[in-house]
């Protein structure tokens, strides 16, 4: 049984034990947030562009080997096309795009097995007549229809070099030769890229340089910092410095964030450009060989 006192004692303690919590955790608080952080900065791996980043970010599995699936497209001609269509996208028979079987193979470890077997009781007889090279060489066909059904970054375009170059140059010289010449930072740059990643790179440039980084000024009560933007929010500003070594700040009362991005023209045009405007651009600079 619990007397009076006792109870007041437990209560007592108890409102002493948050206290401390609550000191404590701002005490760590505010040591985290004032101290210098050693070591580089470590931003998060960006993602590739293109069909293997599409891939990794769809879930799409490991890349078909595209050879294989080369040898792999008569045999499933020949065997599989009147049932399943030309590209496994079903005709009398279903659709093996997402077949739980197809989808739960990489190279062949279960489909191969699967197809010697075949499926009698619906229809699907057993190919006993193609060896484990050939059937192997169909289940790479078949990740190949899957992976060009779904991800969109595998897409091939067959030429998109219409644009009208000299109506390109009239756009350049009017929005771009402020801070690019064709004799200067893109000297010969039809000759660095394929058209396709051309115009994926002068609509929207990847920040694979120093020079492309968002830089930021920090001026608080006592002071001002600078350096290269690492991380931002509504209460904190994190600044690495040429070696990486980064400084976190608290963004109080009286401080004064001031972020500089080179690429900031870019982030602005992209909502502004007409489809002519891209295909002319693109001719321009393919030409500059």
């Amino acid at each position: 049984m619990v007397t009076r006192n006792g109870l007041l004692v437990a209560i007592v303690c108890l409102v002493a034990a948050i206290s401390l919590a609550q000191q404590t955790t701002g005490d760590t608080k505010g040591n985290q947030t004032q101290a210098q952080q050693n070591g580089p900065v470590k931003p998060a791996p960006r993602a590739p562009r293109g069909a293997d980043g599409a891939r990794i970010s769809l879930g799409l599995g490991v890349k078909p080997d595209a050879e294989a699936a080369k040898r792999g497209a008569p045999i499933f001609a020949s065997n599989c096309a009147f049932c399943h269509g030309p590209s496994a996208r079903g005709a009398e028979g279903p659709s093996l795009l997402t077949s739980d079987v197809v989808l739960g193979d990489d190279h062949g470890e279960k489909l191969v097995a699967f197809l010697h077997q075949g499926r009698p009781s619906k229809g699907m007889p057993a190919f006993t007549q193609l060896d484990d090279t050939q059937l192997t060489d169909v289940t790479e066909f078949l990740h190949l229809q899957v992976e060009n059904y779904a991800n969109r970054g595998s897409y091939q375009v067959a030429n998109i070099l219409v644009g009208d170059a000299a109506k390109g140059k009239a756009y350049f010289d009017a929005k771009c030769a402020t801070c690019h010449s064709v004799s200067g930072n893109l000297a010969h740059v039809g000759t660095k890229f394929k058209p396709l990643e051309l115009q994926r790179n002068w609509i929207s440039p990847t920040r694979n340089s120093a020079d492309r980084s968002i830089t930021v000024s920090v001026t608080t009560p006592t002071g001002t910092a600078s350096g290269i933007l690492a991380e931002l929010d509504d209460f904190h500003v994190k600044i690495a410095d040429a070696s990486g070594k980064a400084t976190t700040l608290d963004r109080g009362p009286g401080s004064k964030v001031t972020l500089t991005d080179p690429l900031a023209f870019h982030m602005q045009m992209i909502p502004t450009l007409k489809d002519d405007d891209i295909h002319n651009m693109t001719a321009y600079l393919e030409k500059q060989k």
